[in-house]
């Protein structure tokens, strides 16, 4: 880990420990959700979501939410009557499964998929699991996108459980903003 990783993951565990209400060299934090939707700010996410778990031990739940309102056509919802495409599923699966391939073999790490609106299903793990932090990128591939941080991660931080640490910026070595990890090296 570089310096300067070391140094944020050291600010990070020092706010988790603050509000822990621990001293600062007793690192409490279990586990971690990284929800990603494949963007370049998530992608960063992950990256400082595992500076972190290797800084505490912690193990890491990569969740992709699938959001049934925002994959499918009107008109396909009510003729699918509440049935969400198996195509939509299976890909996330496989970009998940893609993206275990970046996690360190000594973090422990596992998958999520999960159908409906991103940020209650966000909120709603990070309960299920006992997170002690989420870590997510500001703003990823919504449609209406805020000024500096997007709409799920904005609602993830104000009704959070738990601190949420939100990841600005995309990964030097990433093109442009629109880029899926998916889509590397194929």
């Amino acid at each position: 880990m570089s310096e300067q990783a070391e140094m944020q993951a050291a600010k990070v565990v020092a706010v988790i420990q603050e509000r822990q209400g621990e001293p600062a060299r007793h690192v409490k934090c279990h586990r971690i959700l990284v929800p990603t939707d494949g963007s370049g700010t998530a992608f960063k996410a992950v990256g400082e979501a595992i500076q972190l778990a290797e800084a505490t031990g912690a193990e890491l739940t990569l969740l992709m939410v699938v959001d049934y309102n925002k994959n499918v056509a009107a008109f396909e919802q009510v003729s699918l009557s509440g049935y969400v495409p198996a195509e939509l599923k299976i890909a996330a699966f496989q970009f998940l499964a893609d993206l275990m391939h970046v996690i360190p073999r000594h973090v422990r790490a596992h998958t999520r998929v999960e159908v409906g609106d991103p940020a209650e299903t966000v909120l709603d793990i990070a309960e299920e699991e006992e997170s002690d932090l989420i870590v997510m990128g500001s703003r990823g591939f919504g449609t209406f996108r805020r000024l500096l941080m997007g709409s799920v991660s904005s609602q993830v931080l104000a009704q959070a459980h738990c601190p949420v640490l939100v990841v600005k910026g995309m990964p030097d070595d990433w093109a442009d903003e629109d880029n899926f990890l998916g889509d590397l090296g194929r």
